[in-house]
This record gives structure tokens, C-alpha cells and sequence, in this order.
């Protein structure tokens, strides 16, 4: 598509239809008949999670989705969350036609943020080029805020053959249309339920969203890849419809917020942040049947968590080897977020303060003004073995977290939403694989090379992590990455 002139043509075509500023939500999400919305571990679904992407020290973030639906389009949200605290970053609506792959790239731009990138001839709406915004994270760190974090996946709605919507965006020699007129009366106004959304081409979400990234980086030229998690709607195990779950790519705002989304910032007589219409929906949108945002933040919460997390690691000097490992908690902010109060004292906001829950009072804190997970214990004795089995055992400590609890020295907190720790590197202001600093721990072992199991059993509740242990080494003047998905035990069987 030619993005930088017909998005902005679309753009504002909807924008100019009056509407901004208006209390508008739609009234009733619905059209589902799944009653589940579960991990798939064949990596299609409704929605998908890419856990990590960085414009950090040359790093690079490619991005490829594909609707692997070959009789229905899709109408995607995507949303840049950051790695401090999950602010929105940039978000924008992709219409993808049967069979439709979507690729972007993230880099960083002169004055430091994120910027994306897309040749990609699908329809988008909201600009599928640009840079990231700071407009919603800590106003004391400014553009490097948006230089690390996770992406969301949202199927909206599919759009079926036989209305003038499908038209627009089913690519005719390799180009999406993009009618302007038509994607602005289909989408520029907020739809009362899912009969008034069906009037328009947009029916309820069925499966079919796959999606990969790579991590490049461009000055040691090591690269990283993997799968994106996907949460596929179920009826009795079987991939079923979700409800639709559409929301204008404008401002104006969401009378009622509660009733769909979960986010504390935005929820409430008197929001922290005011929610606008591009807020929605968010992971925490009732998607199935019976569900309201608290139980659906809940239900992913519970289908992401795990346990426990075992991975390698490898720090050799001699092959110039580093390893980080990510703990990305891409569900997090629907239990506790952060009011910065403009550049004063940051306030964390607890959706449950006290009761039994994955994140409350009792094991987070806020440090730093990010919100830390500080229950956390390090690979414990019989937990962090070399190459040859070797193993602390009942010895000393055998690692040394940073930052942590002075009172607590085996506690590392994992703060922020996209946690990544370092190994060996000593400190958390030392070069690391990923060249991480958003939300950066360390942890030092006598051991170079080996394996550690983590404890994040968290209350029984589990944490909702997903990442991998990223290893560079060098051979010569040729560096090489590597990316090993964590191996876990689950809190709910996937």
C-alpha cells in the first residue's frame, strides 16, 4: 500500500466526520460463542503477544503477521507497549485480506524513540508509519521510554466476503485498495453491538493469526528470532468465535470504561488517564462468553503464568559469549499500573490490592517509579548447575542479584513489564546481549556457562512470563545469536 499518502488521506477522512470528543463506546460487545480464551502452543490464535522488541544499542525489531485465514480478512489492533511499565507507545489498526501477511520494522530515529516502518501493501488506519509517542510514559525518562517493550495482536473482527469493507481491503494485484470512503464510513464511528457491526462487514473474530519476529542487531550483526504466543477463543477445545470487539482508531471518549477494560488507569469516575477510543480493546476486553474485563485479565493472566523458568546460560570470555534472559509480563498492567503525576511522585494503582491475585501489596512495590515483582528468588541451591553438573548445593549463596532488597540479598527484583537479566555482566550498566536499560537486572554466579531454574511459583499463582535466554558469542570478527524459548511449568495446562 502506498502508506504515506493514502493512510493519511483515510485518516482523515475519519477524523473529519465530527465525532471527536464524543462520548461514544459501543454498547455491547458480543457475537462470541467460544467460553475460553486459552494459550495455543501451536502458535495460532485470536490474539498474539510478541514478547520483546528493542531499538536499544543498534538493535532492530522486524515483524511479520500472517492471517493464515484464507476466507475471511481481519481487522487487527496493534499496540507498542512499553518494557518500563506497559505505556502505550504507538498503536494503530491493520485490515488484513484472506491469506494476508503484514511486515514492519522498528528501528530508532535521530532524536532517540522508536520509529516503525512498512512498505507492506495492506490497509492500515491511524498510520502505519511513524514514531513512537511519549505522551503516556514516565515523563522523567523521555524518548527512552520507547526504546524497548512487547507488541498485542487483537483481532478485532473478521470481515467476510459480499460487503464493500471486504472489497476495500482484498488485495487486487497485489495491493490492497484501500478505498478511503469506504474505510471511513466502515470505521470511522463506534458500532452499537455485533448486528450493527455485521451492517458494516465486520463479523466475529474467528482464528487464524500467526506471527515471528527477529531482533537484529545491526552493529555486532547478531540476530534473535522467534514465534508470537497466541490466545485462541475455544468452545470445548475447539477454536471458536470471539465477541467483536471494535473501537474507532480516533480520539473521543469511552463513556464507561469498566465495562471494557481492566487497565487501572483508565477504569473508574475519575480515570488517571482518560481513556479514548484507541485505548480499546486492550488484552483485558471481554472477548468470550460470560466475561467481563476483570475476569478476562484474570483468565489470560492465568493461561500466560508459570511457575517456574529453566534456561542456559553462556559467559565465556573466550568466545566473548553474553546471555540475558527476558521475563516479559505482558498481562501485568491489568493489575497494577503507574500514575506518574505529571514528573512528581509515582503512585503505583493496584486493580486488587490485597486479595489473592498474581500482582497486589503483598508481592510488588513500586522502585525506582516501575513496578517490581519482589518476591523473586534467583536459582536457589540444586538450582543453578555448570556444564558438568556441578552445583552449589548447601554452600554459600551461589549468586548475587542486582538491584535487589538489601534485607533480602537472595531476592532480584523483576521489575517492569519487559524484565531482562543479564548474566555475568556485572551490573546492570554493563554491555549485555540485548543492550538493554529500560527495565535491566544482573545477576553474577561463579559459574560461566551452564543452567539455572527460576522459582516464580508466586503464592501458587504463577507469574505471566514469556521470553527466552538470548546468548551472543564470537567467532573471530563474526558474532553469532542465539534465542532459547524458557522451558516452564505452568500454573493452567495450556
Amino acid at each position: 500500500m502506498k502508506k504515506s499518502m493514502l493512510a493519511m488521506s483515510v485518516a482523515a477522512a475519519i477524523g473529519g466526520l465530527g465525532f471527536a470528543g464524543a462520548a461514544l463506546a459501543i454498547t455491547t460487545p458480543g457475537g462470541a460463542t467460544a467460553d475460553s480464551l486459552e494459550l495455543n502452543t501451536n502458535g495460532i490464535g485470536h490474539q498474539l503477544v510478541v514478547p520483546y522488541f528493542s531499538t536499544q544499542s543498534g538493535n532492530a525489531t522486524l515483524l511479520n503477521i500472517v492471517n493464515t485465514d484464507t476466507v475471511n480478512g481481519k481487522l487487527v489492533k496493534v499496540r507498542f507497549r512499553g518494557a518500563g511499565n506497559s505505556d502505550d507507545l504507538y498503536d494503530f489498526q491493520v485490515l488484513m485480506s484472506p491469506g494476508d501477511v503484514w511486515t514492519a520494522s522498528v528501528t530508532q530515529a535521530d532524536d532517540g524513540a522508536s520509529m516503525l516502518a512498512t512498505a507492506d501493501k495492506s490497509c492500515t488506519i491511524g498510520l502505519g508509519n511513524g514514531k513512537f509517542s511519549t505522551l503516556r510514559t514516565d515523563p522523567t525518562k523521555t524518548n527512552a521510554e520507547t526504546r524497548e517493550g512487547y507488541v498485542e495482536f487483537l483481532n478485532m473482527a473478521d470481515i467476510p466476503s459480499g460487503s464493500a469493507l471486504y472489497t476495500a481491503i482484498k488485495h487486487v494485484n497485489g495491493e490492497a485498495p484501500c478505498t478511503a470512503s469506504v474505510l471511513a464510513t466502515a470505521l470511522g464511528t463506534d458500532v452499537a453491538d455485533a448486528t450493527a457491526a455485521a451492517a458494516r462487514g465486520l463479523t466475529p473474530p474467528s482464528t487464524g493469526l500467526t506471527g515471528d519476529w527477529i531482533l537484529l542487531n545491526q552493529t555486532t550483526t547478531a540476530a534473535w528470532s522467534g514465534a508470537a504466543a497466541a490466545l485462541e477463543a475455544r468452545l470445548s477445545g475447539v477454536p471458536a468465535l470471539g465477541n467483536v470487539v471494535f473501537w474507532p482508531q480516533k480520539f473521543g471518549d469511552v463513556a464507561n470504561a469498566d465495562l471494557y477494560t481492566a487497565d487501572p488507569l483508565l477504569v473508574g469516575t475519575a480515570p488517571v488517564v482518560a481513556p479514548q477510543q484507541y485505548d480499546l480493546p486492550d488484552l483485558s476486553t471481554p472477548y468470550v462468553l460470560l466475561d467481563t474485563p476483570a475476569v478476562r485479565a484474570d483468565g489470560t493472566t492465568a493461561q500466560l503464568a508459570v511457575t517456574s523458568v529453566a534456561n542456559q546460560f553462556e559467559t565465556s570470555e573466550g568466545i566473548l559469549a553474553v546471555t540475558d534472559w527476558l521475563f516479559s509480563q505482558p498481562t501485568r498492567r491489568y493489575h497494577v499500573a503507574v500514575n506518574y503525576n505529571g514528573t512528581g511522585t509515582a503512585v503505583a494503582v493496584y486493580r486488587d490490592v490485597t486479595g489473592t491475585n498474581h500482582y497486589n501489596t503483598v508481592n510488588t512495590g513500586l522502585y525506582a517509579r516501575q513496578v517490581c515483582l519482589d518476591t523473586t528468588f534467583g536459582p536457589g541451591r540444586n538450582s543453578l548447575f555448570d556444564r558438568e553438573e556441578t552445583t552449589p548445593g548447601v554452600s554459600d549463596s551461589p549468586f548475587v542479584p542486582s538491584p535487589n532488597l538489601p534485607e533480602q540479598a537472595e531476592i532480584l527484583l523483576l521489575c517492569g513489564e519487559a524484565n531482562v537479566v543479564s548474566i555475568n555482566a556485572d551490573g546492570v550498566s554493563a554491555p549485555s546481549a540485548l543492550g538493554a536499560t529500560v527495565a535491566r537486572g544482573d545477576i553474577s554466579t561463579d559459574y560461566v556457562n551452564g543452567w539455572a531454574r527460576w522459582d516464580l511459583n508466586n503464592g501458587s499463582f504463577g507469574v505471566p512470563v514469556l521470553g527466552a535466554s538470548f546468548m551472543r558469542a564470537a567467532n573471530g570478527a563474526v558474532n553469532y545469536g542465539f534465542a532459547f524459548p524458557h522451558k516452564t511449568t505452568r500454573a493452567v495446562a495450556p
